[in-house]
Formats: structure tokens, sequence, C-alpha cells
């Protein structure tokens, strides 16, 4: 007999729209039967553009609607707090953006939600979905550089700068109270990977300043009140070494990067900006030659650019299409009792712990150990 489709339902008709819906839309098995916005009208716009059936402006009504099935949760984290309350209050499936929340509190408070309400609840960390780091990590576990012996990634990039604001429906990052900063932003979605390649991180030393003290917006000045800029040494439980650089008023920065070394080689990822299916590129190395060693191309193979039961294709540039609709895939299978959902909202809660830990580490100018 045919399992019915799961219905979801989006919170927000701006990234949520732009980058999730196509995503949701491209898998078998899943319909997206609503979207909430804050209100009557913008949400009955949202549905008539988008082509959804049902518009809500209450949160609240849509979490506990019993038509729908997932709930995907999106805007900054104080606001996605109540509504990942709300919906795993309901015993909903939850789909949760990054950073994970504001502060560890909230970040505590819906662990406990989820392990109460015993669904699948999962965060947009979706940089580890990504077909070139899924090949990346594959190589790795297989052998193909040796003995792991570090790691360090970067996300460099000029998302404000003292000319113009380059990311204008972000402007919010600049607001403490919204839980955002380069390290919780740009440094938690790096964090998820590393963690997601290396495992738990038992300590962490950071620095971190804001550089940039104002952003032009439309003939105003914005004045962010949190870092710009982050560093972080990491040591994982394994006792690996890592480190990590998070900076988004970088003119001229190299977008992202992550490389892996060891006994035999390294392999690294690139792209762009923030990376996505069709343009994060994988290279590596294993001539141990001093000068002499070359990065050479490595091909993405044919297993890592599809996805079963999914129909978006790796080499169309919507934002984040391929990697987001493998996580939405690995949640609907686990809601029908295959496999396992990730990024789960386990590792998104080490995830912010670290981020706790490094904001810590950066004031009283030492290392702070972690329960792992």
């Amino acid at each position: 007999m045919a399992v019915p489709p799961l219905r979801v339902g989006i919170i927000g008709a701006a990234w949520g729209a732009r980058a999730h819906l196509p995503a949701w839309r491209s898998l078998d098995g899943i319909e997206v039967t609503a979207i909430c916005t804050s209100r009557p009208e913008t949400a009955a716009k949202a549905a008539s553009d988008f082509g959804i059936a049902r518009a809500f402006h209450d949160f609240r009504k849509m979490a506990t609607d019993p038509e729908i099935d997932i709930v995907d949760c999106g805007t900054r984290p104080p606001l996605r707090f109540a509504m990942v309350m709300a919906a795993l209050g309901a015993a909903k499936h939850v789909y949760n953006g990054i950073p994970f929340a504001k502060d560890l509190a909230d970040a505590k408070a819906m662990v406990d939600a989820w392990h109460k309400a015993g669904t699948v609840a999962v965060v947009d960390a979706f940089m580890q979905a990504v077909p070139a780091m899924v090949q990346m990590k594959a190589m790795v576990d297989a052998g193909w550089i040796g003995e792991v012996f570090g790691a360090d990634i970067a996300f460099e990039v000029p998302l404000f700068s003292a000319a113009q604001t380059n990311v204008p429906g972000y402007v919010w990052f600049a607001d403490a109270a919204n839980g955002a900063s380069a390290e919780r932003n740009l440094g938690s979605h790096m964090l998820s990977l590393l963690v997601h390649f290396f495992g738990p991180v038992a300590s962490v030393a950071s620095d971190m300043s804001l550089a940039l003290k104002e952003w032009p917006l439309a003939g105003e000045i914005i004045r962010p009140e949190v870092p710009d800029r982050a560093s972080m040494l990491l040591r994982h439980a394994s006792g690996l070494p890592t480190r990590l650089e998070a900076n988004w008023s970088k003119i001229g920065g190299d977008g992202f990067r992550f490389s892996v070394w060891g006994s035999n080689g390294r392999l690294e990822a690139r792209a762009p900006v923030f990376p996505m299916a069709h343009d994060t590129i994988l290279s590596g190395t294993r001539d141990p030659a001093l000068g002499t060693a070359k990065m050479e191309p490595v091909e993405i193979e044919a297993e890592y650019l599809h996805i079963s039961g999914c129909h978006a294709i790796h080499d169309r540039p919507e934002t984040g299409l391929l990697a987001l609709a493998s996580i939405f895939a690995a949640m609907r299978d686990a809601i029908n009792g295959i496999g396992q959902a990730a990024p789960d909202f386990a590792q998104a809660y080490h995830v912010h712990a670290i981020v706790e830990a490094a904001t810590q580490a950066a004031g009283e100018r030492r290392w702070i150990d972690l329960a792992v």
C-alpha cells in the first residue's frame, strides 16, 4: 500500500519560499500544503504567489493543525524558538534554521522538547550534504589521506562593507539580541561540518573582534553590535586539532575553503561564497615532495550527485537546492522509518555549546573545555 505524502507547512515567505520550497517540491512523498507569515494579507499573497493551498498568519495554528506533518521554521533565532516549541509541543516533525538558537538556554529547551515529542527534528546545516563534502568525507573515512593530522576551514566574504551592504535582507545580523555574529552565523555552519567529519569538540580557544563599525543601507547607516570576525582553535574529543576562521566583512575574501590533511595527502573543498552543489569543487594531492605538491581536481562521482526519490539537479544554481533536498530526503525517510535524519538537534545543540564556549574563551582569553 502506498505511503501517503508527508505534508509540510513553511513559516516564512523569504528564505523559506526561495530556497526551501523548491527543495521540498523536488521530493517524492512530500506535499507543501501551507505557508505562514505574520499578517493575513502577506500570508494570502505568499500562498497565491507560490501556489500553496493554505495560508496562515499565526504559527501556533499551523503548528497544531492536524493536516500538517512537518513544520519548516524560518526567520531569526529569537522568533524561531517559539515556533519550534509550538511545533514540537504538537508532536510535529521540525526543520529549524541556523544559528540553532539565540542562547544555550533556548537550545537546551528545544532539545528537551524534541526528546519529549519523539519526532524527527533537523537543522539547516546543509553544508555537510553538498556532494563535494559528502564525497570528501567518504574519501577521508576510506583512508585516502591516511591518518588524519588536522583540518582548517574558513568562510570569508564581504557580506557587508564600507561601500555597500551586499545582503540587505540580513541586516538583522547587526543586533546582538538576534543571536547573530560571524561566529554564530557563518561559524555555526562550519562547526557543524567539523563535528560531522571529526566528532565532538572537547575544548576551544578563540578570538573575536568588530572591525567594520558601519554598514551603509539605502540612505541609512547600520551600526553593528556584534563581532564580524572570529578565529577558533578546536581540539576534538579524539585529540584532532582543527582551526576555523569566519569573517563577513573581508573585501576580496576567498569565500569558503575546507582543507583536511594527513599522513598520505590532502583534500580541499572550495566555493566562491556559501558552498552549493553546483559550484563547490574538490581537489587533492598525495605528493609528499617539498614545494612540488600540486592539488589536482577530484571528480565528483555520480553516486553523490543523485538522491533517491528526488528530482533536484545538481548543477542548477538555485540556492542550496540539491543539498537542502538531500537533508529533506533523509528527514522524509526517517519519518517513514528508514535510516536517520541528520544533522539533528543533538548535533545542533553540541555546535551551539561550542559557539557559547568560544564566546567565553574570547572574553576570558583562555581555553574552555566542553562536556562531551
